[in-house]
């Protein structure tokens, strides 16, 4: 038989279904309490408001990544790993709807990816034995985050050999042989200021303030004095808006990364070198980050384009690597760029850039157990 839910799993249910589907802006305690069939009322009974409905989700995953991430198993460190790295794969396609909503919540509620990160340290300090460092956790984590969502997307196919293959024994074949960050650096080309381009930049930054769904069409205009009907010359509505938005900042961070970076350097160096770029052009440019990830509940689809076309310039360029699956070995690699930008420039844990990249190459070259 059936069990009946109560209402209070009625109204988590209908918030995870809609929470994982849009922004959190867009989703209304009267729509939750509508997708819920029940009266909005009933609500306020169960919390206070629809912050702390979204924060008990959070706090939701976080108790079950708890409990289920604790049980791995194994003789040896290399065991261990496997069958901690197998749980987390796992509950990045189980939990899915709440690995989504936990996307937006790392940023919004920065103290549960705190929780989160803290967790997987624990654990990964039980099973060497040992402290755990930033570049431990990142290469390790970095990585295996990334993937698990990736493949949870279905935007990649997820090769557990593949992915042990290059936490164990490293990626590339080279070294680093010099000092690498003495470097002249040259910003993006500043863009033409046609009236296209106004509105992008008005948009960029009206959008990193208040948000894309709390930003009307007249407030992007009247920010540079332009009449609302001059937007629908360029753009047929807000979301292509935010399309191209997006694709500009694709190509501007990939232009600067690539501009920048010395020919004359191995694959190894161009890769600590293109962090090092990466770092520098988004701690410039913050608000790009917090743009990207809204877009991924507004435009999915010219998101994951932004993904692929990072991912098309790695496929173009990886060579003396050690795995012959350059697809995974590319969203590795940018799993460990994009959780380095997370630590770098929202969770400060990373003081010193130059350090922490020079022992990163480190494991890109050997791996983890040698």
């Amino acid at each position: 038989m059936k069990k009946k839910r109560n209402v209070k799993e009625k109204l988590i249910e209908s918030a995870i279904e809609l929470f994982s589907k849009r922004w959190y802006d867009t989703v209304s305690v009267a729509e939750i309490c509508r997708n819920a069939e029940l009266s909005n009322g009933v609500f306020y009974n169960y919390f206070k408001n629809k912050q702390e409905l979204f924060e008990f989700l959070l706090k939701d995953l976080l108790d079950v990544f708890e409990k289920e991430f604790y049980q791995f198993y194994g003789n040896t460190v290399e065991e261990k790993l496997k069958s901690f790295f197998n749980i987390v794969f796992e509950a990045a396609i189980k939990y899915k709807p709440l690995v989504t909503i936990f996307r937006e919540g790392q940023y919004r509620f920065p103290k549960y990816e705190k929780k989160l990160r803290n967790i997987y340290i624990d654990i990964l300090e039980k099973i060497f034995d040992r402290k755990i460092n930033e570049v431990d956790y990142i290469y390790i984590i970095g990585g295996l985050r990334f993937l698990g969502i990736m493949s949870s997307y279905g935007w990649i196919n997820l090769e557990e050999k593949n992915f042990y293959d290059m936490i164990f024994n490293g990626i590339f074949e080279e070294k680093v042989k010099e000092n690498l960050f003495n470097l002249n650096i040259r910003d993006c080309e500043e863009l033409e200021k046609t009236t296209k381009q106004v509105l992008i930049e008005a948009g960029i930054e009206l959008f990193s303030k208040k948000g894309f769904h709390k930003v009307k069409i007249f407030e992007i205009t009247n920010y540079v004095n332009l009449a609302v009907g001059t937007f629908y010359i360029y753009f047929s509505s807000k979301e292509e808006f935010l399309r191209e938005i997006v694709k500009q900042i694709s190509r501007k961070t990939r232009f600067f990364i690539s501009r920048n970076i010395p020919e004359h350097l191995n694959r190894l160096e161009k890769e600590i070198v293109g962090i090092y770029l990466f770092l520098e052009f988004f701690s410039k440019n913050r608000n790009y980050y917090e743009i990207i990830r809204e877009a991924e509940f507004v435009v999915k689809d010219e998101v994951k384009k932004y993904y692929e076309d990072f991912k098309k310039g790695y496929l173009e360029n990886l060579e003396n690597i050690k795995n012959d699956n350059k697809e995974m070995t590319a969203m590795f690699l940018m799993g460990i760029s994009h959780y380095t930008g997370i630590e770098y420039l929202f969770e400060n844990t990373i003081k010193n850039k130059e350090d922490f990249l020079m022992k990163l190459s480190e494991y890109l070259s050997r791996g983890i157990l040698k």
